[in-house]
Order: C-alpha cells, then sequence, then structure tokens
C-alpha cells in the first residue's frame, strides 16, 4: 500500500482544507510528523484510517468528526485519500455523517442531518491522475465501498492500525506482559476463531458422546430388567397348575435346570450380563416349555375326547326330546281338527252355491242397465225433435219486420218447409246449399262496407292534402326571406380567422412558459417531500436500530445466564455423583465402586441442597440453546436494522442533494405566468367564439338552402298526390252504389252474419236429432239381446227361479272368507296326515304306545361338555402364552447383542473424543504432557514466527548483542497460557533474560522490534501485500545519543528497502536530523498542517 495524497476538509480539529502530499514524503523516505500535544497529529492518522475503513482508531461516532470550527459555517466535512493498493490506483472519497443548516423555506436556520456517504473511483493504468476523466466510478454506496477496500487491502482495520501505525506504548507492554495476555492481543491480530469454535465443537461432541455411553448404560439395566421380568413370567406360566385338568402332573414345579448354564435371574446384575446369559435363559425356558407342553397336550386330547363323547350324547337326547314334543304338538292339532268337520262342511256348500249363482246374477244386472239406458235415449230423441221444431220457426219469425213488403220471400222461407218430406240425407245437402247461399250474401254486403271505408279515407286525404299545400307554400315563402337575412350578417365576420389565429399563438407561448414553471416548481415539492420523507424513514430506522441493538444485549445476557446456570448445574451434577451411586446401594449387593457388600456410611446429599436430576440438565441445556438461539435471532435483526438505517441515510443525503441541485436553478413566477396564461386564453376565446358564431351562420345559411330546396320539391309532390287523390276517391263511390243495388232484395230484418249463425246453429240441431234416433235403434237391440241371454241361463242352472239366484248370490267379501276358510282346513289336514306319516313320528308313536315318557332335562350333561371344553381351551391359551414369551425373550436377545455392538463403537468414539477433547484442553494423558491448548498453539505458531522476525531487527539494532526467542513450556502451576513466553538472548552473559529486566532504550528497541516483526508477519498472512508507508509512534525520549543512531540506521534501512517510515515524536533532535516533515500548527480558530519536503 502506497500513499499518494490526502485531502480533508472541516475534519475534527481542520476547519479547513488541508492536503498532504505524501508522493514528495515518499521520496524522502523518512519524514517527520511533530506538533504540538492535542495539535491533532493523531487526526490525519484518523482521516487515513477513516478514508479506508469509514471508522478512526478511537471508534469515534461519524457525527462527531464534523469539525466545531465549521460546524455553523455549513461546510462540508470530507476525506480525500489517493493511494495505491496491490498495484491498483484508487480515491477513496468519504463525507462522515454531520448537521448543516437550512437556508431556505419554512425551515430556514434549522439543522439537517446530512447521512454519510463514499465513492470509489479507480485510475486507468498510466494516466496522469490530475486528468478527471481518467478515472473510473467503482462503488458509490458506503457499504460497496467498505466491502471493495476490505478485498483490496486483505486487513482488517485493527490489523493495519497494527502494522502501518507502530504504537510503542502498546508493545512495550505486550513485550513485558504474562502469556494469558499476550494471547489476548494476538487473538486480535490473527484470525482464531475456527479454531476456537472447533475447541467447543469438540468439547461438546465429547461431552454428548460421554451422554450417550451413561444412556447407553442405562438401557443396559433395562434389557437385563425386561429378561428377569419375563424369565419370571414365565416361571410362573410353567409353574401354574389348572384344577380342571385330572391328573396333571404337578411334580418339579420348581425351577430346576431352567437356568443350568448360568446364574438365576433374580441374582444377575447390569455388569455381568451377557448374550450367552440371556442365550442359557431362553435354553432352559425352551426345555421346560417342551416337557409342560407335552404333558399338557395329553390332557388336552383326553379332555377333548370325554368332550366329544358327551356331546354326542347330548345330541342324541335332545334330537329324541324334540321329536316327543313334536308328537305332542300334532296330537293336539289334530283334534282341534275333527272339531271343526262339520263347520268345513257347511262352509263348502255355501262357497258351492254362491259361485253357481254369480253367472246369472252378473246377467240380470246386465238386463237392467240396459232398460235404464233405452229409456235415457227415448227422452233424449224426443228433447232433441220439440227443440228443432222450435229454433226452425223462431229462425223464419226474425227475418221479417214492418218495413219488408209482403212479396218478398227469402232462401229460408223456400227451404225449411220442405225438409220434413226429404230423406236424411237429403235435407242435409238441402241445409248446406242454404249456407252457401247466405255466405255468399255475408262476403258481399262485407266487401261493401269495405269499399264505402276506402271512400271516406280516400275523401278524408284529398281534403288533407289540400291543406299540406297550403302550409308548404307558406313555408317556402318563409325560408326565403330568411335566407336573405342570413346573407346580410355572414358580411359582419370577415376577419375572424386572422383574429384566431393571432389568439392562438400567443396562447402557446404563455404556456409554454407556464408549463416550465410549474415543472420547476413540482420537482421542488418532489424533492422536498422526499426529504422530508427520507428524514422520517432514518429516524424510524434509527429508532428501529436502537431498539434491535436493546434487544440483542438483553438476549446476549440472557443466553450467557443459562450458559452459566447449565455450567453450576453440571458442577453440582458431578459433585451429587456419589450420592447418586449410594442411591443405587443394597444390602448384600457388591459397591459398583469399592466393590465391598457392606455400606456402612454411604455418601449423602448435604443437608438443604437439592437433587440435580438428569431432567434438571436437559432442561437446562434446553434453556440455554434456546436463550442461545433467540439471541442469534435478535442479532440477525440488529444487523438487518443496522443495514436498513444505513440505507436510509444514504437515500436521504441522495435526497438532499436532488433538492440542492434543483434549488439551484432558480425559482419561476407560477402565479405571473398563469396571469398571463389566462390574459391569452381569453383573447383567444372571444376570437374563437367569433369564428364559432360565423361558423354557425355559415351552417343556417346551407341549412335554409337545403330547406327551401326541399320545400320546392315537397310542394309538388303534394299537388300530384292531391289530383290522384280526388280522381280515386270518385272511382270507389260509384263501385259502392252499384254493389248496395245488388244487395237490396235479400237483405231482411237481421243481418247476413246473424242469419248465417242461425242456419248454422238449426243444421247443428237437426244433426243432434239423427244421431239420438240412431243412439235409441242401438239401445233396444242391446235390451232385448240381454234379456233373451238371461232366460237361457236360468234354464240351464239348478235354480228355479230369479228370486232363489238373488238368495244364493254372496258378497265378494264373503266368498273370500270361504275360500280362505275351506283351503286353511284343508291344508291343515294334509300336514297332519304328512307328520304323522315321518318315520321319527312313527317311532314316537310306538314308544307312546309302549307306555314310555318324554327325556328328562339335559342341563346337566351340557355344563359337563362346557367344563371339559374350558379345560382344554385353557391348556391351549397357555401354550400360546408360553410361545409368545418364548419369542419375545429369542427378540430380546438379538436386540441385546445388536445394542452391545452399537455401544462398542459409542465407547469407543467417546473415548477417541475425550483424549482429543483433553489435548486440546492441554491436559495431561496417556502419558504424554501437552503443555499448551489448540488456540495458544496455533496462536504460538504466528508468535514464534514474530519473533524470528523481530530478532533479525533487535539483532542489527543491538549491534548482535540481544535476541528473542520462542519458549513453549508452561509456568509452574500453571494451567492456561502455555506457549506464548519469550526470552531475550544476551550473547555477553550467554544466559537468557527476562523481558522486564530490560532497562528504558532496550525495551524501546524490543518494543520497535516487535512491532516490526508483527508488521511483517501479518503482511505475509495477508496474500503478501505491501505496506510501503509505516508510522512509529513516540518512544525516542528514551534512547541515548548511540542508541537513536543506532535505530535511526534500522528505520534508514527499512527506507532502503522501498518504504517510507513516518515517525512521530516531540525530540528536538528528530527534528534537526529529519528535514522532510508534516508539521501540525494549532491556532484559535483550529489546526492546519504544513508540509516541509526539504
Amino acid at each position: 500500500m502506497i500513499l499518494h495524497n490526502l485531502e480533508f476538509e472541516a475534519f475534527m480539529a481542520y476547519p479547513k482544507r488541508q492536503e498532504i502530499n505524501f508522493d514528495t514524503l515518499n521520496n524522502a523516505g523518512v519524514f517527520l510528523l511533530n506538533g504540538p500535544t492535542g495539535a491533532g497529529k493523531t487526526t490525519i492518522l484518523d482521516a487515513i484510517c477513516y478514508a479506508l475503513y469509514g471508522e478512526t482508531s478511537s471508534d469515534r461516532e461519524s457525527a462527531k468528526l464534523h469539525s466545531t470550527y465549521a460546524a455553523h459555517s455549513g461546510t462540508k466535512p470530507r476525506v480525500l485519500l489517493d493511494v495505491t493498493l496491490h498495484g491498483k490506483r484508487l480515491r477513496i472519497d468519504r463525507t462522515p455523517a454531520y448537521n448543516k443548516p437550512i437556508t431556505r423555506g419554512d425551515r430556514k436556520g434549522q439543522m439537517r442531518e446530512e447521512s454519510a456517504k463514499a465513492t470509489l473511483a479507480e485510475l486507468a493504468p498510466g494516466a496522469d491522475p490530475a486528468d478527471e476523466k481518467a478515472w473510473t466510478p467503482i462503488s458509490s454506496s458506503v457499504a460497496e465501498v467498505n466491502r471493495t477496500i476490505a478485498e483490496r487491502t486483505h486487513l482488517t482495520k485493527e490489523q493495519f492500525l497494527k502494522v502501518v501505525l507502530l504504537p510503542q506504548g502498546q508493545f512495550a507492554q505486550f513485550l513485558k506482559s504474562k502469556p494469558k495476555e499476550r494471547k489476548e492481543l494476538l487473538k486480535k491480530m490473527f484470525p482464531v476463531e475456527h479454531y476456537e469454535q472447533l475447541f467447543a465443537a469438540l468439547t461438546e461432541e465429547a461431552k454428548t458422546a460421554q451422554q450417550e455411553v451413561a444412556q447407553d448404560e442405562n438401557t443396559q439395566r433395562g434389557y437385563l430388567e425386561r429378561a428377569r421380568v419375563e424369565m419370571l413370567a414365565l416361571q410362573a406360566l410353567l409353574d401354574a397348575v389348572d384344577p380342571d385338568a385330572e391328573g396333571t402332573d404337578t411334580e418339579g414345579s420348581a425351577v430346576e435346570g431352567s437356568v443350568e448354564a448360568g446364574e438365576e435371574p433374580e441374582n444377575l446384575t447390569a455388569e455381568n450380563v451377557t448374550a450367552e446369559t440371556l442365550d442359557a435363559w431362553v435354553a432352559g425356558g425352551v426345555e421346560r416349555a417342551r416337557e409342560t407342553s407335552a404333558r399338557e397336550k395329553q390332557e388336552q386330547q383326553r379332555l377333548t375326547k370325554e368332550a366329544d363323547r358327551h356331546t354326542r350324547l347330548l345330541t342324541e337326547r335332545a334330537q329324541l326330546q324334540a321329536d316327543w314334543r313334536e308328537y305332542e304338538q300334532l296330537c293336539e292339532r289334530r283334534t282341534r281338527l275333527t272339531e271343526r268337520a262339520d263347520e268345513h262342511k257347511a262352509q263348502r256348500e255355501e262357497l258351492a252355491q254362491a259361485r253357481a249363482a254369480a253367472p246369472l246374477h252378473a246377467q240380470y244386472a246386465q238386463v237392467h242397465a240396459e232398460s235404464q239406458a233405452l229409456a235415457a235415449r227415448q227422452q233424449d230423441q224426443a228433447a232433441c225433435a220439440s227443440a228443432l221444431d222450435e229454433m226452425g220457426r223462431a229462425l223464419l219469425a226474425a227475418l221479417r219486420d214492418e218495413e219488408i213488403a209482403e212479396e218478398v220471400t227469402f232462401p229460408e222461407e223456400t227451404t225449411f218447409p220442405a225438409l220434413p218430406e226429404l230423406e236424411p240425407a237429403e235435407q242435409q245437402t238441402q241445409l248446406e246449399a242454404l249456407l252457401d247461399t247466405l255466405r255468399a250474401l255475408q262476403k258481399k254486403d262485407a266487401q261493401l262496407t269495405d269499399e264505402e271505408a276506402a271512400a271516406a279515407a280516400l275523401l278524408k286525404q284529398a281534403n288533407a292534402l289540400e291543406q299540406d299545400r297550403a302550409r308548404a307554400e307558406k313555408r317556402l315563402s318563409d325560408l326565403t326571406a330568411q335566407a336573405e337575412q342570413l346573407a346580410e350578417e355572414l358580411a359582419g365576420y370577415s376577419t375572424a380567422d386572422e383574429e384566431r389565429t393571432l389568439a392562438a399563438h400567443l396562447v402557446t407561448e404563455a404556456q409554454q412558459k407556464h408549463d416550465a414553471a410549474q415543472q420547476m416548481q413540482q420537482k421542488l415539492d418532489a424533492a422536498s417531500a422526499a426529504v422530508a420523507e427520507a428524514e422520517k424513514q432514518s429516524k424510524r430506522t434509527a429508532t428501529a436500530e436502537q431498539k434491535a441493538q436493546e434487544k440483542w444485549q438483553a438476549s446476549a445476557q440472557q443466553a450467557l445466564a443459562a450458559t452459566e446456570e447449565f455450567k453450576n448445574l453440571q458442577v453440582l451434577r458431578l459433585a451429587q455423583a456419589s450420592s447418586l451411586l449410594a442411591r443405587e446401594l443394597k444390602d448384600g449387593e457388591p459397591c459398583a465402586v469399592c466393590g465391598s457388600v457392606e455400606h456402612p456410611a454411604p455418601a449423602q446429599i448435604a443437608e438443604g441442597e437439592q437433587l440435580v436430576e438428569r431432567a434438571d440438565l436437559d432442561a437446562a441445556k434446553e434453556r440455554e440453546d434456546k436463550a442461545h438461539k433467540q439471541a442469534h435471532t435478535h442479532e440477525l435483526a440488529k444487523d438487518r436494522a443496522t443495514k436498513a438505517h444505513q440505507e436510509a441515510s444514504e437515500a436521504l443525503a441522495a435526497a438532499r442533494t436532488q433538492y440542492e441541485t434543483l434549488a439551484a436553478q432558480g425559482e419561476c413566477d407560477v402565479e405571473q405566468t398563469a396571469a398571463q396564461l389566462q390574459q391569452a386564453q381569453t383573447r383567444l376565446a372571444q376570437a374563437q367564439s367569433r369564428v364559432t358564431a360565423r361558423d354557425g351562420v355559415l351552417v343556417k345559411v346551407e341549412r335554409v338552402r337545403g330547406e327551401q330546396q326541399k320545400a320546392q320539391e315537397a310542394l309538388r309532390t303534394i299537388e300530384g298526390a292531391a289530383v290522384e287523390a280526388q280522381t280515386r276517391h270518385r272511382d270507389a263511390a260509384a263501385r259502392c252504389e252499384a254493389t248496395a243495388a245488388q244487395l237490396a232484395p235479400a237483405r231482411a230484418a237481421v243481418g247476413f252474419a246473424q242469419r248465417v249463425e242461425a242456419v248454422e246453429g238449426y243444421r247443428a240441431a237437426h244433426q243432434r236429432l239423427a244421431r239420438a234416433v240412431l243412439l235409441l235403434g242401438q239401445a233396444r237391440e242391446r235390451h232385448a239381446l240381454a234379456a233373451a241371454a238371461a232366460q237361457r241361463l236360468l234354464a240351464e242352472s239348478s235354480f228355479e227361479s230369479a228370486e232363489l239366484v238373488h238368495a244364493a248370490v254372496r258378497t265378494p267379501e264373503r266368498v273370500d272368507a270361504l275360500e280362505q276358510a275351506v283351503a286353511a282346513y284343508e291344508l291343515e289336514h294334509a300336514r297332519l296326515l304328512e307328520g304323522f306319516g315321518r318315520e321319527a313320528m312313527v317311532a314316537v308313536a310306538a314308544r307312546a304306545a309302549a307306555g314310555e315318557q318324554a327325556p328328562d332335562d339335559l342341563q346337566g350333561v351340557r355344563e359337563r361338555v362346557e367344563q371339559l371344553r374350558a379345560a382344554a381351551h385353557r391348556l391351549t391359551l397357555r401354550e400360546g402364552e408360553r410361545e409368545s414369551m418364548l419369542r419375545s425373550l429369542q427378540a430380546l436377545r438379538g436386540e441385546y447383542a445388536a445394542f452391545r455392538a452399537q455401544t462398542a463403537q459409542r465407547y469407543d468414539r467417546a473415548q477417541m473424543l475425550a483424549n482429543l477433547a483433553a489435548a486440546a484442553r492441554g491436559d495431561t494423558l496417556g502419558g504424554y504432557e501437552h503443555q499448551v491448548d489448540l488456540v495458544s498453539y496455533v496462536l504460538g505458531a504466528e508468535f514464534e514466527r514474530i519473533l524470528q522476525s523481530a530478532s533479525l531487527h533487535l539483532d542489527r539494532m543491538s549491534e548482535g548483542r540481544y535476541g528473542m526467542v520462542f519458549s513453549d513450556h508452561r509456568a509452574k502451576g500453571s494451567r492456561s497460557g502455555g506457549g506464548l513466553n519469550l526470552e531475550i538472548t544476551d550473547t555477553w552473559t550467554g544466559e537468557p533474560r527476562e523481558a522486564s529486566s530490560l532497562s528504558g532504550g532496550e525495551s524501546f528497541l524490543a518494543s520497535l522490534s516487535l512491532a516490526l516483526g508483527l508488521a511483517e508477519v501479518v503482511q505475509a498472512n495477508n496474500g503478501g501485500i505491501e505496506l510501503d508507508t509505516l508510522f512509529i509512534d513516540e518512544g525516542f525520549g528514551t534512547l541515548d545519543a548511540e542508541t537513536l543512531d543506532m535505530v535511526m540506521g534500522t528505520i534508514e534501512s527499512l527506507r532502503d528497502s522501498g518504504r517510507t517510515i513516518g515517525l512521530i515524536s516531540h525530540v528536538e533532535e528528530m527534528k534537526n536530523r529529519i528535514p522532510a516533515q508534516i508539521v501540525v500548527e494549532k491556532g484559535q480558530n483550529g489546526s492546519s498542517v504544513r508540509v516541509n519536503s526539504y
């Protein structure tokens, strides 16, 4: 890294713009940074650090970087650094957050917070840095610039401050500090978080593995207990005796030989149980179960045979009992049937008479129905004849009135008197001919009515056309006068178009000016609103960030408390281990620790102390995990809130810049341009109204001309139509007079339509009479046939008269009842014959005839069968239980063998992890002494490299007397911090020395050597980055002239290697010896810098 140029303004102690050209100082190789205390020497280094990392060496808040001397002047704080990183020349431009005074608007005089900004640009290779066009922008946001610089430098801010700025006071302390303190400093310089995480993960894995081993021991005891319980249950089942099984051998029920290959189940412990023990248990149980099964199988066969014999006996006796009950029921049914024999005979005779009388009764009913139908037809025929005669007289009477002459004869008067003399078919023909004549007269009369109406309409149309002609003539006259008036009015609008063109041009110019003013005002308003909204968003995100920070801190404290609680419980649990083992002791059983079977004084938990159970540890661990998870969640939320606030601050700065840019462009008077636009629009509206009025007159002229033409055409059309209407009216009137003369002789007192309707009614009445006569003849024929059939059936039947027939007739319900009763009797008789004919009933009848009685109750035999069956079933269930228990034991043996194989692997893994964890802690394992923990070992390797490099510098500065060596021994009685010791070698004495024994000047040389060594190692670890500029802070005042010469020689050797060394010192000798200087001058209005490059 090469510094080229640094500019800063309104930054901390410097209110005005300052510039330091490092290129001129780089040419000198060594320069001095001097000035009074508090003048601002460190501020120059803070400016470099802020340009690179956006933070100062002291982590000041960004808002406090604004120079108090320039805060009220409105000068923007700024730092600009020109630097080369890995061969790329970059320019970093940063502005810290600051409060800017508002100079305009309603908030004038107030302060507005401006957010931090940053830009990064890269110079084209070989280009002139003074050429602004040669710089290419890379990043324009704070986050992007920070990320890019971190990628280019490969150094954190802490590392940069240690390797670029060498603070002698800190390295003197580091030189003489204890290993533990030295370790904390090295951890800040070298990334050992991975090794710390590895150590924590290894410790946790070892702890988890030990817990799994302890859990496996509990599981093993569970297997043993399950095996004991199942084996004892099997023995109990084998020893059980069924009291209902006769002859069961109960000898040898003791547990003899069941576990010949091992101990009794109740005497085994978790320490001596093996898969072979379970095999012995299972083998003994199988042998004992086989013997018991053979014995009980014989007993089961005997019980089954005895139950089968009793079952057959029970079946035979039950069948005989059922047959006997059936025989007794048949006898009872036969007695009841005999008692109903006379009743059955009478019902059969009544049913036969009713069936014989049914056809005659039906025929007589038909004769009666035909008689009634004949009487009805006779009445209908007489009514039709009377109605027809009355209708004919009424029709003829209605034809004449007083005005009709007697010599006039109508067609009806000729037709009706002649009808009675004709045949029915001829009568219908005469009536149809009369109707045709009347209908023709009716049609002609309707045509006359239509023609008269048409003549009247034509007369009305001719009169209306005469009126239309008069109106059309008047309309044509009015339109002619209106056209003359419009021609005069049109002459007054000859200049309207020119006036409108001029006014439109003026409106366009005014509108353009007004639009420009409005757009500028809208942009200003939008920019102001955006600034206000961005300020609100910045405040909201700042509040959210603070709350998120508070939540994270609170959750982090809770996580630490939960971890502390869990560790305390672990310690207490270990302390109570002896008490927990003491709870498992039993009299007569060996102790798991000492093996004694006597326990006179078992360990007890201290009075008032609560026992820590495994569940307590698990619950504490769960609370710890939950608390750490919540803390991590809150930490992520805090990071998101911080990022959101940073983005909001950047957005606020961008909004303010936009507003200021727009405000600088000037303001426009919107009201004035609006008034000008209004005047121009008013003038245009007036001109447009004149053009519109002129166009309206033109439209009226065209409309009047068209209406004149239409009026002339309409007048001609009306005149022609009037002549035609009068001609058509005369022709129609003549046709009406001729038709009326033809119809006059045939007109009667009633109209033709009524006469047609009356004749049609007469014809229908005549047709009804003809049908009534036909139906009457048919009714007489049917009545005669029915009466003859009734006489024939009576002669053929067994009845002597119709009265006897009626007496034998029964209702359908009665006939159904008789048929059912007769059928039921005959069915019952047939069933009895069938029942008594069965072989079983014949046998029972023979037993009854011999004097035997029905069998007794069979409950005793049935109960004995049930007892035998139940005893055999219990033996079957016991066999199934034995098989189930044996299968369970065998499965348990397989599970236990697999479990032992798994636990062996887990135990080996737990031992391995325990050894690794102990090694990482530096504990003694396996006879080998690990003197340092893992992190110290890693840091020790880096520390050894630092000392090797530092020793070279110290050897040169001390003219070969002093050197530094690395020591990894652990201090006596120490449990931590080993491996980070250093010793000073002294060639004059040949003995190593403690760093604390060095004098002040010697300590300065050693501290400077350490600082240089650290810088070289950090550079090498971070990609070999070249740090071509170094600052060495104070410490030269403790050196004598000779030592100072040696130190300056070392510094000059660094310069010879291409580095630029900046020395910060108050020593006057240094000022005299180093001509190139950065001089900081302090004044009442702030500090300033002056560069002397001679």
